[in-house]
């Protein structure tokens, strides 16, 4: 039986029975918190800029004024005495520094999982999702993301398979479950591009779905009760790369008109809603050292918290709460020239760039065999910075695909390298390119934040979001212990390098 043929009344005896069974042994000090709550929530808002370390938001406030004249939501938010400011502790169930999808399944079931799998526990159970959850209480579901709608942190709140690698397999568990879907990932949807050549958009379409591809039927007034926005192939562009791309910004809706829509369809959901809404792609940024890919994705995900809030204002009846699922590379602006006096000019610079390392990369292939030269035009054009020959000659070399001198491991490949190039340049360092143990910034607003104040696991947000709208379930559990035996069947998931 799926989860989402699951009945209200099994929902509720499965529950019971994994309290007793598994529930009791990973009880945190934590988690038996119980913060006075002035309102319950109708309908709840959980927003994640994916990998954001704490660097992240610290220099977007400061670059934000310098690209756009204004500060960020979020820093404003946080001096707001209304709002309730917290941290997230993020191990999975095999580490102490998670992956997404790990992460995504804490929120999203109450339990630790191994890095790679989605809502199923290393014996194989699967765990029902938060979205089923509220579905059945007969709220809407909605799930908004730069990444592909399939990728690891939305299908955390919807689907339960054991590796986020299968994507095609996620895409047919939203269906009849998540009422507003809107990303990229048309790849696993297109019977073209399936290699079941199953199609997906069909069956979505004959569900009561209406299918979006363009950035004006986002902006437009049709409100159709179930949306599959898939506006691009693989994941949505860096935002950086969307403003400064014409064609792109003419097809691709941004996140903040993304969550608008999302909300003014959900809304209307007379018994309330659930909403994830994700900046995905902070996370890709980070993994690639690619500080104005990053810096233009944060600020692309603070204008969709400015949505959020202002819906909050108008609907206090809703909860918002504000996070990321890990850090990712620890990037931070450093201390550059004579008494850290060149700091601040090192950030302007990072507002020239037209282009994420993709654009450069682009650049490099149309140019040919790189060299020295044309690595230097490139870097110009894309980023403002004029590197010496030197730097251009060792980012020439990697390239062609001669080993990278460096004796970080973890950047010896193109991104890395010129991750520590431009660092020269824009003083944003980078310890590596994966993500880290760090605890994450949590920030509520609405109906039921006090829930959110202090440090508590991750995991334990599905149990207050749930205790909140007053639904009562739990699923299984398994400690680290446990665990151990099946440390060998864990998920493999792919390398990705995302320039």
């Amino acid at each position: 039986m799926t989860p989402s043929e699951l009945s209200r009344r099994e929902l509720l005896q499965a529950g019971a029975a994994a309290l007793v069974s598994g529930g009791l042994l990973l009880r945190e000090a934590s988690a038996q918190a119980r913060p006075r709550v002035s309102r319950a929530p109708k309908s709840i808002i959980f927003m994640v800029s994916d990998g954001m370390s704490m660097g992240v938001p610290t220099m977007a406030e400061p670059f934000s004024h310098m690209a756009r004249g204004k500060g960020t939501q979020w820093f404003r938010l946080l001096q707001d005495p209304e709002a309730v400011v917290g941290l997230f502790e993020t191990s999975s169930l095999d580490s102490l520094v998670t992956d997404s999808s790990a992460a995504s399944s804490a929120w999203g079931s109450g339990s630790r999982v191994f890095n790679g799998a989605v809502n199923v526990l290393p014996d194989g159970t699967k765990l029902t999702p938060l979205a089923h959850v509220m579905r059945r209480a007969g709220k809407k579901i909605g799930l908004v993301t730069t990444t592909t709608i399939t990728h690891a942190t939305p299908a955390g709140f919807a689907a339960s398979h054991r590796s986020r690698d299968d994507e095609h397999i996620i895409a047919e568990q939203y269906l009849g479950v998540v009422d507003v879907l809107m990303g990229g990932g048309r790849r696993f949807f297109d019977p073209e591009q399936r290699s079941d050549k199953r199609d997906l958009i069909a069956e979505y379409r004959r569900k009561g779905y209406t299918l979006w591809e363009k950035r004006e039927q986002v902006r437009g007034r049709e409100r159709p009760e179930k949306v599959l926005g898939l506006f691009y192939n693989g994941h949505v562009p860096y935002t950086i790369d969307h403003q400064n791309t014409p064609q792109l910004w003419e097809q691709v809706p941004t996140l903040a008109e993304m969550a608008r829509t999302a909300l003014e369809i959900l809304s209307r959901s007379p018994k309330g809603f659930l909403l994830q809404i994700e900046g995905g792609r902070v996370d890709h940024a980070a993994h690639s050292n690619d500080a104005a890919a990053l810096l233009w994705d944060q600020l692309a995900f603070d204008d969709a918290i400015a949505v959020a809030v202002d819906f909050v204002r108008r609907h206090p009846d809703t909860l918002l709460v504000i996070t990321s699922d890990h850090g990712n590379s620890n990037p931070g602006l450093n201390g550059m020239g004579e008494e850290y006096r060149d700091s601040t000019k090192c950030l302007e610079r990072i507002a020239q760039a037209k282009g994420s390392y993709v654009a450069i990369q682009d650049l490099l292939k149309k140019a040919g065999t790189p060299t020295p030269d044309k690595v230097r035009e490139a870097v110009h054009e894309v980023t403002g910075i004029e590197i010496t020959r030197e730097e251009a000659d060792i980012i020439a070399g990697v390239a062609s695909g001669k080993p990278a001198p460096t004796l970080n491991r973890a950047h010896a490949n193109l991104a890395g390298i010129l991750g520590e190039v431009l660092s020269n340049y824009n003083g944003v360092a980078w310890t590596m390119m994966s993500h880290t143990s760090d605890w994450t910034l949590v920030t509520a607003l609405g109906a039921g934040k006090e829930m959110f104040a202090g440090i508590q696991p991750h995991k334990e947000a599905f149990h207050r979001m749930l205790r909140l709208t007053g639904i009562s379930f739990r699923n299984p559990e398994m400690t680290p212990e446990q665990a151990k035996r099946y440390l060998a069947r864990a998920p493999r998931v792919r390398a990705v390098h995302w320039v």
